[in-house]
């Protein structure tokens, strides 16, 4: 029994359409429409049906590759200032401390110091990406940097007495 139609015009060209549609929509219902209208299509000759079945699996076919590169396109930049961020909590965490050790000392000899060993500051982290100076120091009043090192580089972080941290330079915004 023969696909094709009796009278021999041409076949329906609705299913794959139908298979092109759902390629837009839900690309594994257009694949499986698209190789139901192979089948249907297969022995009737050159008609608008059947390459639009073929058209139709080609597309569906191919679709998760662009979809992949899209979201890896938008995923990855994400990543990366997600990353950037994560390790600039390093510099935080490590110029609180020693806002702390500084406000320790200073109750302990009534002045701030500039000399980390003094005050018993120790940077920590696995790895450390910053390197950490006191700038200043007077009986009153300290300033102290992180500075990015390695892929950190050019980002710079200070502390005041006043416990105010500040991102003078993010290197994450580049």
């Amino acid at each position: 029994m023969s696909n094709a139609p009796a009278n021999s015009a041409e076949p329906s060209i609705a299913l794959p359409v139908l298979a092109l549609v759902f390629f837009a929509l839900f690309w594994p219902i257009g694949v499986v429409l698209a190789i139901v209208s192979m089948v249907k299509f297969h022995s009737a000759k050159g008609t608008t049906a059947r390459t639009l079945a073929i058209v139709a699996l080609v597309m569906n076919l191919l679709l998760p590759i662009p979809i992949c590169g899209i979201g890896a396109a938008i995923a990855i930049p994400n990543f990366v200032k997600f990353q950037c961020r994560s390790k600039q909590s390093e510099a935080k965490g490590n110029l609180k401390a020693l806002y702390v050790h500084e406000e320790v000392n200073r109750a302990e000899v009534d002045s701030y110091s500039t000399d980390p060993k003094a005050i018993e500051f120790t940077p920590k982290g696995q790895t450390l990406r910053y390197t950490y100076t006191i700038l200043s120091a007077t009986k009153d009043a300290f300033s102290a940097e992180a500075r990015g090192t390695g892929d950190m580089d050019g980002d710079l972080w200070t502390i005041d007495e006043k416990n105010a941290l500040t991102n003078v330079s993010n290197s994450c915004e580049r």
